[in-house]
């Protein structure tokens, strides 16, 4: 489990398998690299946010 990064909201960071399904979870449908680092959001909106000013976040 990670959060997003910019609401918190908690996310799986892995996808699962076609077996495993997504049960109560909410895979992280969006991420970005920033320095090196691996970013997860919830949403593309939050990506977007993130990407357009980073150092608010990190």
């Amino acid at each position: 489990m990670t959060t997003c990064v910019t609401c918190g909201n908690e996310i799986e960071g892995s996808e699962p398998t076609p077996d495993e399904g997504y049960g109560e979870e909410s895979y992280a449908p969006a991420q970005t690299e920033h320095e090196g680092e691996l970013y997860r959001f919830c949403c593309s909106e939050h990506k977007e946010e993130f990407e357009a000013n980073p150092e608010q976040y990190v």
